[in-house]
């Protein structure tokens, strides 16, 4: 391929090679590369030290500003993540003529959005390409490695998922759409057919600095959306809405949208009721789903399918049948109440725990929780007021440590809590253990923060821990049934 086919000459400030050279492949990192290939700098603080390296690339794409060897031939352009997406988006000839793409982003409910869209379409005859949290998928066949962790991965996976899913004859793609993804160009490509907000909370303040900055990075996927679908009931969402030009539709329980929920009925651990309304229809959804976000959740992905010309009448019948999602409120009963949920925001943490806390029926709520590390370090305090509030027994445990000290991690989160009412024990297999073998028949036990991941990382890296196992085993111990 020619750099030229990947690198348009209205987007290049300046340039001292011959661009209809052939090269091999993209690389962003210097000790990757082999000869013909082109080396992307993303930024100049990661500018490359080209001292001692193996071998050379063909040229390097850079910002304008980047210092680099005389006797290395160069592209300068204006924003090296944008090229770089660009330039893997045509690397793969990817075109999404016949694809449906649907975007889903928001701080919370993306997964069990996708999820509840990803189960409607299949049932209706769709063939369907998933890209979320820890997984992609063709047709439920997941193709991503076990230790992939990324909710949007970087480009060069990115397109080259979207084209095997084209070539394997998908009719629609589902991807869950980070912050991270939209503020760094990752998508800049690609245009939606729908575009889902969910809500937005306080979360990534290491990466974007305040909640404006944040909510401007998620409205990068409405600028190029041909629908958009906003939660009507969350300010960010009405705002989004405001700002978004195109069609868009309004959904809400609380703010009578476009389309509304109302008569929440039914909510325990076996899911949730309410009647859903369209322009001119309405329907009972019941949804095997527990908690009150569930309802947005579905209605959400109820919204996208209905609008794509399903009937409501299946849409209905697929809600009823919806497969539970791993990792997200999932509930193991038996004489106790096990649940497993990705929380790891304080709007997360706080909405599950509340819905526990209401449930509990006079027994006692333990969770058992702790905070990744290398990342947002100003929610560890107020995760511990949450617990404090809500739950008769805390432990604080590991969680994705990352390069920090989970001793300092939970050193952290100790600051947070008034009453000094907690347990430690830094081993999360032992922390489960613990908190299941001491609980009494009817009592709930949250295991919250790594939902449906199997690994943990630390400094060394990915280390497999399968948290459904270490449940099961502690519930044996404790003389229970196994557990499904």
């Amino acid at each position: 391929m020619r750099i030229s086919e990947i690198i348009k000459r209205e987007e290049v400030l300046l340039s001292d090679l011959d661009e209809s050279l052939e090269f091999n492949k993209i690389k962003t990192d210097l000790k990757q590369v082999e000869e013909g290939d082109l080396l992307f700098i993303l930024s100049v603080e990661k500018a490359a030290d080209f001292e001692g390296a193996n071998k050379m690339p063909l040229a390097v794409i850079c910002d304008k500003n980047a210092v680099l060897p005389r006797f290395i031939p160069s592209i300068r352009v204006e924003n090296p993540r944008l090229a770089w997406a660009n330039a893997c988006f045509r690397y793969e000839r990817f075109s999404t003529d016949g694809l449906i793409i649907i975007g889903i982003t928001g701080t919370n409910g993306k997964t069990t959005t996708a999820t509840l869209i990803k189960h409607i379409l299949s049932e209706n005859g769709y063939k369907v390409g998933f890209i979320g949290t820890g997984k992609i998928e063709i047709n439920g066949k997941v193709i991503s490695d076990e230790n992939y962790s990324m909710t949007t991965p970087d480009p060069p996976l990115l397109y080259r998922s979207l084209h095997r899913m084209q070539n394997e004859g998908c009719d629609a793609v589902i991807m869950e759409v980070s912050s991270h993804s939209l503020a760094l160009d990752k998508l800049a490509p690609l245009q939606f057919d729908y575009g889902v907000f969910t809500n937005l909370t306080p979360e990534h303040m290491d990466f974007h600095s305040d909640m404006e900055k944040y909510f401007a990075a998620k409205l990068k996927l409405f600028q190029n959306a041909k629908c958009s679908i906003f939660n009507f009931d969350d300010e960010y969402g009405r705002r989004a809405y405001s700002l978004t030009k195109g069609r868009r539709i309004s959904a809400g329980i609380l703010w009578r949208g476009d389309v509304w929920a109302c008569n929440i009925g039914k909510n325990d651990f076996s899911g949730i009721e309410y009647y859903y309304h369209g322009k001119d229809f309405s329907f009972k959804a019941s949804l095997p789903l527990p908690g009150i976000y569930n309802a947005y959740n579905s209605m959400l992905a109820a919204t996208v399918c209905i609008d794509m010309g399903l009937r409501p009448c299946r849409v209905k019948e697929c809600l009823r049948t919806s497969p539970k999602v791993d990792g997200r409120f999932e509930v193991i009963n038996d004489k106790i109440s096990v649940i497993i949920d990705y929380a790891h925001t304080p709007f997360a943490f706080k909405s599950i725990l509340r819905e526990l806390s209401s449930n509990k029926k006079g027994h006692r709520l333990t969770v058992v929780f702790g905070c990744g590390g290398d990342r947002d370090k100003t929610k560890r305090t107020i995760m511990a007021k949450i617990a404090e509030e809500y739950a008769d027994r805390i432990i604080l445990t590991a969680d994705n440590s990352r390069s920090e000290s989970t001793k300092h991690i939970i050193a952290d989160i100790i600051r947070g809590f008034e009453q000094g009412c907690y347990e430690i024990n830094e081993n999360r297999a032992e922390a489960i253990r613990s908190a299941i073998l001491g609980a009494e028949d009817g009592d709930i036990v949250a295991i919250i923060g790594k939902g449906p991941e199997k690994y943990n990382i630390d400094k060394m890296g990915y280390h497999p821990f399968d948290e459904k196992a270490i449940i099961e085993s502690a519930l044996q111990e404790r003389g229970a049934c196994k557990c499904e």
